[in-house]
Parts: C-alpha cells; structure tokens; sequence
C-alpha cells in the first residue's frame, strides 16, 4: 500500500503548469495595440519622473509647450487669440512711438531756435486745426513794406500763370508765349525752360504731343514736389517731373482752353477747370482720368483746393460761385457780385475770398451762401501816371487776381491797373484792413504767396491773361520777386 492517499480531484502537477501557461498566453492574446501604447507612455512617464526626480531639474515653459504640442493637447484657436492680441499691442506701440517722434521732432525744431516749450504745443494746436481746415493765424501785422527783389524776364509775351514749390525754392511760370520757365526764388536765376513745339493736328489724339503750341494758362505743382501741370488755350493738360522738367503725360478731355489747375493738398488728386463749364478730377498716381463735374452755366475762369477732398470754382459771368463735394457727390452755389467772378483763392477749408471784374472782393465762410464781407472798388485808388492806362480800361479796376497766405490773415490782389494791394483779413472774416500798395505797369495775372511766407511771385503782362481786349505797350512782360519782411518787434 502507498504510503500517502491522493484525493481523487487532485490533478498531477505536469497538467497544472501547461494549463497555467495558456491561461498566462491567453489573457496577452486579449491585450490591444493602445493599451501597449499606453503602458509604454507610462513607462516614459515613469521614466521622466526618476530623471526629475535624481537630477532635480524643472522643464522650462516652452519646453512644455512642445511637450504638449506634440501629445495634441494645444488647441489652435488659442495660439491664433494669442496672435492677434501680439498684432493689436503692436499697433498701438507704432502709434505710440510715431506719436513720440513726432513731438520729438516739433521739439528740436523749436529747441534749434531757442523757443520755449509753448511753442511746440502752439505748433501741435495749429497742426490740428489745419487738419479740420479751421487754422487762421495772425500774422498779417508783422509784416513790413515788401522789396522787390528781382525782376526777371525771359517770357516774349504776357505772363499768364504763377506757381511755387512747396519746399519755397523755385517758382514756375507760363506764358502766352507757350513756353515754361523754372526760376530760383532766391537768385531770380533763370534754371530750366521748356519751349514751346510746332502746331499739330488735333483730330490725331493718339500723335504724342510734348509740350504746349497754344497759350499757357494755367500751372501748378504737388505739395511733395514731383509733379508740375500745365494747361492751354488748345485743351491740353501736360504733366511734368517737375525737378527736370521733363514731360510725362498728356491728359485729354475738355473740350475748351484750360482755365485753371489745383491739386489737392498732400495727394496727387487733380482738379481742372475749363471754359467748356466743367471740372474733372484726375488721379496722377496712375495717370488715369476720374470723373467730370457739371453745374455752371457759364465757362469757368479759377478753381482752388485745399485739403479736404474738395474744389471751389469761379464761374465767370453766371455770378457763382460753387463748392464741389466729391464724397458727397454733391455742391454748393454762392452768389453776392455784382459783376462777372473771375478770380477765388481758399484761405482755409472754410473760408474763401473772390474778386470780380466790378472791382469788388469778398470773403465767404462754405457754411453761409452770401459773403460776409464785400469791398467795392478794392483797387480804385492807384500812384500810376493814369497817361500809361488806356483810356478804354473800365473805370471798375478788374480784379484779374487773388492769392493767400494759406491758413493766415494774409491776402494780395492784382487789377489790370497794374496794382497790388496786400490785405489783412479780421478773424471773424467780416472785414479787409489794408496793408501795402505796390505798384507796377500792366496786367497782374497771377500771384503767389510762397508756403513760407517770404516771397511773393507776381506774373505781369501787356495783355489779360484770357484775351486781347486792351494792349499796355508801356508795360514788360515780366515775373517779379517780391521779398517780405517781418517786423522785429
């Protein structure tokens, strides 16, 4: 007999191990793909934190940024939030730093002439109110009895038009002679001349034409100096570099002589105004005709700008004058002359003054249809030998032009008696104080106050600069220089 009794269940212990085994193989079968992937994360995990742990160290928060990013737990949107507050903080710093710049510069301006601090917020005020168009210094009372200082010639025939480059260098002129003259102010040196070119045919429009055949009148420049316009008594408009006088462009489409040319200030926006009675607007960026403008009834004699994205013309003997809104694509009439409105310059972008051929000159504010102020017979009074004017000339003294001081209480006025009168306009603009009389033989045309206010720039003639009614033999053709000098007190 065996010494031990086995119980009949029990089984033997070689049949134990191999069902172990499959039960073991069975339950790894069972396992899937992510939970492998999971337990070896975790072991990196694990892994990591040993690392830590032993060399106590600490991942930087870009180091887990990237961790992060690459587990896909970062969402995009929030990168994008981030994004957008960087630009935005951005922005504001730009403004901020121009800001700074900006006073920095006014500063050392003013510091360069030993001005105290007033100053500089003086010149942050005017900034300003020449951006709303409201700017009116006073500054008219300083001035003392202009100079001439050169008499230049070069012109064959009536000077007709006057323009001055707005960094107060150069002053261009055009004449009946079709020709363009370049001047330095400061010498009276003659620089540059862009003769006139041989008559053409004008049913051929696709035949370049560089250059003027018929009388010039009208002219002006950009404020940044790169472009000079001209226009003609041929319906011409020409665009010029106006550093070398070089020719760019012909611009075509009125259909009667160009009256007057004004560009917007601190743009290339160009307004024309012609005797066929409209007013075209041209975009000199790209060379490009914009949109024509109706509303007088009789051709057009001035038009000026400022700048507001707007335009004033004089409408010869309709009696009005109109503001042309472009935005608003609508205008305003103003009427109050007695006579036929021949010239209109802005002081600002509120106010205006104009003259007529009854000898009138009146000041206007774009809010009130009727002028404020009327002077009759502004140049009546003349130190001219009355032997050297025709005895056929009106009695009314034409007003035959107009110029400001922009944003000043300055004004100056030419008649065909051959004066000029320069006026001191009040700041309610209800009143013209006389200042200086300078008196010359002939038409005064055109006149200009350089943007400094250091020089005036007058264009005289033998004749009108829009016809051949009246002929002062004893007159020169000529461009006079005038200097203006401040008080020193």
């Amino acid at each position: 007999m065996p010494f031990f009794i086995r119980k009949q269940n029990s089984e033997p212990k070689d049949k134990k191990r191999k069902k172990l085994l499959k039960t073991q193989n069975g339950k790894k079968k069972q396992k899937t793909s992510s939970e492998l992937t999971n337990g070896h994360s975790n072991k990196k995990i694990k892994k990591q934190k040993e690392l830590i742990d032993e060399n106590e160290e600490i991942l930087s928060d870009t180091d887990e940024e990237n961790e992060q990013a690459m587990n896909g737990n970062v969402r995009l949107d929030n990168l994008l939030l981030n994004e957008e507050e960087d630009d935005e903080n951005d922005f504001h710093e730009q403004r901020l730093k121009r800001a700074k710049e900006y006073i920095e510069q006014i500063a050392k301006q003013e510091h360069e002439k030993e001005l105290d601090r007033d100053t500089v917020s003086d010149r942050l005020r005017d900034d300003v109110l020449e951006q709303a168009g409201k700017l009116h210094r006073q500054v008219a009372s300083n001035y003392s009895q202009p100079i001439l200082l050169h008499s230049c010639h070069g012109h064959q025939q009536s000077v007709t038009c006057v323009c001055i480059s707005n960094d107060n260098k150069y002053a261009f002129t055009g004449a009946k002679d079709c020709s363009i003259i370049k001047w330095c102010l400061s010498t009276g040196k003659k620089l540059h001349l862009i003769r006139r070119i041989g008559k053409i045919d004008k049913k051929n429009e696709r035949l370049p034409v560089i250059g003027h055949y018929d009388h010039i009148l009208a002219i002006n420049i950009s404020t940044d100096g790169q472009f000079l316009v001209s226009g003609d008594k041929s319906n011409l408009i020409q665009v010029w570099n106006a550093q070398t006088c070089q020719h760019i462009k012909t611009l075509r489409g009125h259909q009667g002589p160009i009256t007057g040319l004004a560009f917007r200030r601190n743009s290339h926006q160009l307004f024309s105004s012609s005797q066929d009675r409209s007013v075209k607007l041209w975009n000199l960026d790209e060379m490009t005709y914009v949109e024509t403008l109706y509303g007088h009834q009789e051709p057009i004699q001035a038009i000026d700008a400022l700048m507001r994205e707007r335009c004033v013309t004089a409408g010869g003997r309709d009696g009005s004058l109109r503001l042309w809104k472009i935005v608003e694509e609508s205008h305003l009439m103003f009427t109050g002359h007695k006579g036929a409105i021949d010239c209109v310059a802005l002081i600002n972008d509120e106010h205006m003054v104009s003259g007529a051929d009854d000898g009138s000159i009146a000041l206007w504010s774009v809010s009130k249809r009727r002028p404020l102020f009327n002077l009759p017979h502004a140049h009546k009074v003349t130190s001219v030998d009355p032997a050297l004017i025709p005895e056929s000339l009106p009695e009314d003294f034409w007003i035959t032009s107009l110029a400001s001081l922009r944003y000043t209480d300055l004004l100056a006025s030419g008649s065909f008696n051959g004066t000029i009168n320069l006026w001191k306009s009040t700041p309610e603009f209800n009143h013209l104080i006389h200042l200086f009389t300078l008196s010359q033989i002939g038409f005064v045309n055109d006149l200009k106050f350089s943007p400094d206010g250091n020089y005036l720039v007058v264009g005289i003639g033998q004749e009108h600069r829009l016809g051949r009614w009246w002929t002062i033999k004893s007159a020169k053709n000529a461009v006079l220089i005038y200097k203006l000098d401040k008080n020193n007190t």
